[in-house]
């Protein structure tokens, strides 16, 4: 069975080795998707990195198909709003209990925030494996 993709429609602006950049327009036409209700790219043109996995040729200005597994999306969706959500309020309640102190425990939470993006960003090379897209002729 083959996997659900979210496809864009978009333009190759740049080749290297096999990285494809192509600009896209994500529009409302992301309805199935599973992110559409947090996302803040509708209606914006982006610049993504894609990886041309197949022995296809591309050229500048050509017309392509971007797509992303949806899976994928739903876990991208976890690590930026829910993952951190359940660690600013365990970080809370944990150092609440321990000190008997609600601002001490909205502080610690906060301060978890900063920590968690910071890793996030240092890990976006090993995420940048795992979080990508392809493309493919229109």
């Amino acid at each position: 069975m083959d996997e659900k993709k979210i496809r864009h429609d978009g333009k190759v602006t740049k080749i290297t080795d096999n990285k494809i950049f192509a600009e896209i327009i994500v529009s409302e036409a992301c309805g199935h998707c599973q992110a559409k209700q947090m996302c803040f790219s509708k209606g914006k043109a982006m610049t993504i990195e894609a990886h041309n996995d197949g022995n296809e040729n591309f050229e500048i200005g050509e017309e392509i198909k971007v797509f992303f597994e949806e899976k994928l999306a739903a876990t991208g969706v976890f690590l930026a709003y829910v993952f951190p959500m359940i660690v600013f309020f365990a970080v809370m309640f944990a150092v609440i209990a321990l000190t008997d102190s609600q601002d001490k425990g909205c502080i610690a939470a906060l301060m978890t925030l900063p920590v968690y993006f910071f890793l996030l960003y240092k890990f976006r090379g090993k995420l940048k494996k795992t979080f990508k897209f392809r493309v493919e002729k229109k």
